[in-house]
């Protein structure tokens, strides 16, 4: 998976049993508003929140993976983030770290088989970090399939939203909010999944079938995913299945780039 990523950053750069509850309709646009508008409210606050993501699944090139990390925002999304990301690969397990602050980005990563021994790393001396530039939209954007990302909620929010009680997570009483959009790309980038609604030759497509917990302050708490990957000569679709866990809102998280004696431009 990383060396994807890094070629990406180079050249442009849980299952939770629902409860009983009354259910609405909502199809019209304004079905998330509330939720939107707690995301931009954290934005403008200079926020942050950490999450962990859970991936299983999808078209060849993809890896099942795990994932966990910080977010810290300002006014237009993402600013700056922190993620560890674990896949499980041919060669091994991979493990890969990457600091977004920016445009900056900085990354360390490796496969590592079962005997012991890397069989990838990036940079070549462990411990180093390999710097680079992204440019402008890579890291954070409006069309990642992400539950904090306004993009998206607008966009499923258009095509129909069902509402309901959504019990407890983690001790917080929650709504859930539902509903299926189908779009003609689904790909993958380093920030994450993305979608296009642009009709693209050769792209993967299909339905994403999402869910989407917020608390009482229409903040997130948890988003899952099931996407269906059309292949474009037709046949089987493939499926992914993508959670994600938010928490600690608003608690201070700090993001920093590593120190410069570890930042080389080897990659």
């Amino acid at each position: 998976m990383k060396r994807l990523s890094v070629v990406l950053v180079v050249a442009s750069l849980l299952s939770v049993a629902i409860p009983g509850g009354a259910v609405h309709a909502t199809p019209e646009s304004k079905s998330l508003d509330s939720v939107v508008k707690a995301i931009k409210k954290q934005f403008a606050k200079k926020s942050s929140v950490r999450f962990s993501v859970k991936r299983r699944g999808g078209p060849p090139a993809t890896w099942d993976i795990k994932a966990s990390g910080a977010y810290r925002f300002r006014a237009s999304g993402v600013y700056a983030a922190d993620t560890t990301t674990i896949s499980q690969e041919p060669e091994g397990t991979g493990r890969s770290r990457e600091i977004s602050i920016g445009r900056e980005f900085y990354s360390q990563d490796y496969v590592r088989s079962k005997d012991g021994k890397y069989t990838w790393k990036s940079p070549s001396t462990l411990g180093k970090w390999s710097y680079g530039r992204n440019l402008a939209g890579v890291i954070w954007g409006e069309d990642l399939i992400n539950g904090i990302n306004p993009g998206f909620l607008k966009l499923v929010a258009s095509h129909g939203v069902t509402s309901t009680d959504g019990g407890t997570f983690e001790g917080v009483k929650t709504t859930l909010h539902s509903g299926t959009v189908t779009v003609p790309k689904l790909d993958e980038r380093q920030a994450g999944m993305y979608f296009e609604t642009r009709e693209e030759e050769f792209a993967y497509g299909g339905p994403i079938t999402w869910k989407l917990w917020v608390g009482p302050d229409n903040l997130p708490r948890r988003f899952h995913a099931i996407m269906k990957f059309t292949r474009p000569a037709g046949g089987k679709a493939d499926t992914m299945t993508m959670s994600i866990i938010y928490r600690g809102w608003g608690k201070p998280v700090k993001i920093t780039a590593p120190p410069k004696h570890l930042i080389t431009d080897d990659w």
